[in-house]
């Protein structure tokens, strides 16, 4: 079978698919086909959510879930849900307009390249395909909603990655005509309307997200679906438009988080409205769509983690597989500026790249919005782009933006005289033409700098274009090669799951994961390690049912304890089984304190704070004449109390002022690799730059030294076998 016949199959089935499921809805409102289509995409995310929850995402099922629906709409035909007016642009604007159609479409159709999506947005439709379900393994980013990554997994089953592009794709040229749309229901003349359109649509950002598995386009589709919908509420006064608002506003939330702006900002339409009995009457269907849509994603990740949020708001919902420490430094990079000064900030989303993602000249024009503030469509515009774009100010990223650009450039074709709108068109047009950006910026930047024609229609073969493309893929093909199926591999950062078909545990994106990699950041200090010793002892020995240690005094740092000893006349008690571990906070990795490896310690993995203890619990009374703790955390000068729970029952302070003394430490690296090869790991993939943690750079000086074996290695990865 020629390889384009199932991708467009894949894309096809699913986009026909989803619009079907729209179409049959029972007792629809009119609506128009972008709508209908996302509507339609709702539901037939939350169909395959339930089919992988179910363990049934096998091609079988999803081609019934896509011939069901395309079935009865074919019968109902004559009753389909359509807009009664045609939707017409200029001619004008089209001819600028198709262009970056093919160039988009072609882009789309070429094999994924594109980071984020070879290694979660396709790698996690890669993975339920093989498993025919939701994978157990909890990790960072199969825990995040996934509302786009169910129809990429529809189309993936059939058409693999280009199919799972093409439905985006298909979602970003539906964005058009909405914006249009809504331009004409807000009473905007017809080139402000288009000029919004096209503004959106040749902003290189855009053109990039709409062109890959990113789920940035789509997030802009159904907030604007919402946005539509609310207004036609506000028209007609019928509550299932405010029903179909709350499912795509919601969607927005299973699309990414930052989505959960839509669904505020359409609480705010609502509660704005004059009159005050219509408007509480009318939060009832709107929660009633959100929590529909968000609902399965929430329940699921309290279900499977113990927070509905996860994987943020650890803090808030303390669990097992994810740090708080790793939380705030991840929030904390992705909403710095990099420094960039305030007033180069325009000139940074019009062309630079400090914010990876350029909008184009016209992002420099917004400012003239502010002439039309007297106007309640420009008002309504910029509430609408200022509630969006909140999410900004948590990732610095310029793709958080896109969902505020469509309502800021209707503002802006709102205040610019009929001429001037043409010519900014034409000029956002022309500068923003993929050959013409680069005479601006010849630098990388992240947008669409190729036309890869004989990738697209697979003149080129698939692999010989990734392999030329990007590194990871040659890491991919290089890891199926030298390890067996069902190999479990861990490594230090992300590779392209979308292209590999192994089980890969990447250090980061866990709990486990970071628990795992401590101990090689630790090994790689040897001999320069230093470590302390608190140590306690008392003349005499005393039955004791517990002891705590607890920190009376905070400080901005961690609290570790690599292992807990506990001494009966000078001979150390060896751990027992029956003990039960305790600790405020992560009581969860407790025993890593007693699991006699300096390798391995818990952490608090957020500052210490006064109050915060570990407990150890003998379950039997136990005669104890001394205890000691090896830990970094002295060397910050805290203080630690340790208490001993009598038989008795009742707490009593043993030591306010434990001795430190520098603990020697020997060279960890080989219980280091131990602690994977304990966790099931046969294989290790390191960085091989310059750059790398120095125990990558001493791993493939001496594997040996480390337990490990060389494989293989690429111009970015090393692979090695644990031996």
């Amino acid at each position: 079978m020629p390889p384009l016949i199932p991708i467009f199959f894949g894309a096809a089935l699913t986009v026909a698919a989803a619009y079907a499921w729209g179409a049959v809805l029972p007792r629809k409102p009119a609506a128009p086909p972008e709508i209908v289509l996302a509507v339609g995409v709702t539901i037939e995310s939350l169909l395959v959510f339930f089919a992988l929850l179910l363990h049934q995402g096998t091609w079988p099922v999803f081609l019934a879930l896509g011939l069901a629906p395309i079935a009865v709409w074919a019968m109902r035909s004559k009753n389909a849900m359509l807009a009664p007016r045609a939707l017409a642009a200029p001619p004008m604007a089209m001819l600028l307009l198709v262009p970056y159609l093919v160039w988009y479409a072609i882009n789309a159709l070429a094999p994924e390249v594109q980071p984020d999506g070879i290694t979660y947005h396709l790698g996690l439709p890669y993975q339920y395909i093989r498993l025919h379900g939701f994978a157990d393994r909890i990790s960072f980013y199969n825990v995040l909603p996934q509302g786009m990554e169910m129809l990429y997994t529809m189309a993936f089953a059939f058409g693999r990655h280009s199919a799972a592009k093409l439905v985006s794709f298909a979602l970003l040229v539906a964005t058009l005509p909405l914006i249009v749309r809504i331009g004409r229901m807000l009473g905007l003349a017809e080139p402000a309307s288009v000029l919004a359109a096209a503004f959106y649509f040749t902003a290189p950002v855009v053109g990039l997200t709409g062109s890959s598995s990113y789920n940035d386009a789509s997030l802009v589709l159904f907030t604007l679906a919402a946005f539509y919908l609310l207004l036609e509420w506000r028209e007609s006064g019928d509550w299932r438009y405010m029903l179909l608002a709350g499912l795509t506003a919601g969607f927005c939330y299973a699309i990414k988080i930052p989505g959960i702006a839509t669904v505020a900002g359409a609480a705010i339409f609502v509660l704005a409205h004059r009159r005050l009995k219509p408007r509480l009457k009318s939060l009832l269907p709107l929660a009633a769509g959100a929590i529909a849509a968000m609902a399965p994603w929430m329940i699921r990740d309290a279900i499977i983690t113990g927070n509905p949020l996860a994987p943020l708001m650890n803090a808030v919902f303390r669990n097992p597989h994810f740090h708080i420490a790793s939380e705030r430094a991840m929030a904390a990079s992705l909403a710095s500026y990099g420094h960039v000064p305030l007033l180069e900030i325009p000139w940074q989303l019009a062309f630079g790249d400090q914010f990876a993602g350029t909008f184009g000249p016209l992002v420099l024009a917004l400012p003239l919005v502010v002439l039309g503030w007297r106007n309640r469509t420009v008002r309504l515009c910029l509430a609408a782009a200022l509630i969006a774009g909140l999410p900004w100010l948590s990732n610095k990223g310029a793709r958080f933006l896109m969902p505020a650009l469509p309502f800021a450039a209707l503002a802006l074709g709102k205040v610019l005289p009929r001429r001037a709108a043409w010519a900014a068109l034409a000029l956002q047009a022309i500068l923003c033409w993929p050959w013409m950006f680069h005479l601006v910026h010849p630098g990388w930047a992240f947008r669409l700098d190729q036309f890869p024609w004989r990738a697209a229609l697979r003149i080129e073969p698939e692999a010989q274009y990734l392999g030329r493309q990007t590194s990871e893929y040659r890491v991919a093909r290089m890891i199926e090669r030298r390890t067996p199926p069902g190999a479990r591999v861990y490594a230090f950062g992300a590779l392209a799951d979308a292209y590999l078909a192994r089980d890969v545990t990447v250090a980061w994106q866990s709990a486990a994961g970071e628990c795992l990699a401590d101990p090689f950041w630790l090994a790689a200090r040897y001999p320069d390690d230093v470590v302390y010793r608190w140590r306690a002892a008392w003349d005499d020995p005393r039955f004791l049912m517990a002891l705590r240690f607890r920190l009376p005094r905070s400080h901005p740092a961690e609290w570790d304890i690599r292992e807990i000893e506990l001494y009966q006349d000078g001979t150390r008690i060896p751990d027992k089984p029956e003990w039960m571990l305790r600790a405020k906070p992560n009581r969860w990795e407790m025993p890593l304190a007693l699991d006699n490896s300096l390798a391995t310690r818990w952490r608090t993995w957020e500052p210490m704070r006064a109050g915060m203890y570990t407990e150890v619990d003998f379950e039997r009374p136990e005669r104890v004449s001394a205890v000691a703790l090896v830990s970094q955390t002295p060397a910050y000068g805290v203080p630690l109390e340790i208490y001993g729970k009598q038989v008795s029952g009742q707490w009593r302070l043993l030591s306010a002022a434990p001795s430190v003394e520098t603990a020697h430490v020997d060279d960890l690296r080989l219980e280091a690799t131990g602690a994977l090869r304990k966790a099931g790991f046969g294989y290790l993939v390191a960085a091989a730059g310059r750059d790398d943690a120095p125990f990558a750079i001493q791993m493939k000086a001496d594997p040996l030294a480390w337990d490990l074996e060389w494989v293989d290695s690429t111009d970015s990865q090393v692979l090695f076998r644990i031996r």
